[in-house]
């Protein structure tokens, strides 16, 4: 019965630190949202001014696992916001075209989109437009989400040997003109 009973134990002993190994991992996975200090203008090589295009920078969130990076996300009072996510993967991005891997990661982005919407996050997603114009791999989509329809756009680029995805949101009426500002700022910054 003893025998018996230290099996039990030494399972439930493994048992438990299997969960707990589960446990911890899923929360060094979780996302970890930040303030960034005013005086910061950079992160990790990359530029986040206070501003681009009329919008603030907010919080910075760390997505806590390897090649997913981080993303600094830009709003104004309203219905406007943007994220920026800089990510490698975990690939080398040197040795790979830039271009191509620039529109096959917006193909990424719109497939998350969709998958978004199949999964309810989103009530209706319509696909406007896509384009390759440089630097960025750009598209145009409209989002319903809570029964506010508002356009989003995708712009994807490789520098530094990283992905900088901006993602675009808003219920403006000159969406396109705002979003296409935004990009051609930020791209300025990347080039200074």
């Amino acid at each position: 019965m003893s025998g018996l009973w230290r099996l039990s134990c030494s399972w439930s002993f493994c048992l438990g630190l299997l969960l707990a190994s589960v446990c911890v991992t899923q929360a060094a996975a979780d996302p970890t949202r930040s303030p960034i200090p005013a005086k910061v203008t950079r992160i990790d090589g990359y530029p986040f001014p206070t501003r681009i295009a009329g919008l603030t920078r907010g919080q910075k969130t760390d997505y806590n696992t390897p090649g997913l990076g981080f993303s600094v996300r830009y709003e104004s009072p309203g219905e406007t916001w943007a994220d920026i996510f800089i990510y490698d993967l975990g690939e080398d991005l040197s040795s790979e075209d830039a271009r191509a891997l620039a529109i096959e990661h917006r193909e990424i982005a719109l497939g998350d989109i969709e998958n978004a919407r199949k999964a309810g996050n989103y009530q209706d997603v319509k696909f406007i437009a896509k384009a390759e114009l440089a630097p960025y791999a750009k598209a145009h989509v409209t989002i319903t989400q809570r029964g506010v329809t508002r356009d989003s756009f995708v712009f994807v680029t490789v520098d530094q040997k990283n992905f900088v995805k901006i993602r675009y949101t808003t219920s403006a009426k000159d969406a396109a003109r705002m979003a296409d500002q935004f990009a051609t700022e930020y791209v300025r910054q990347l080039n200074r």
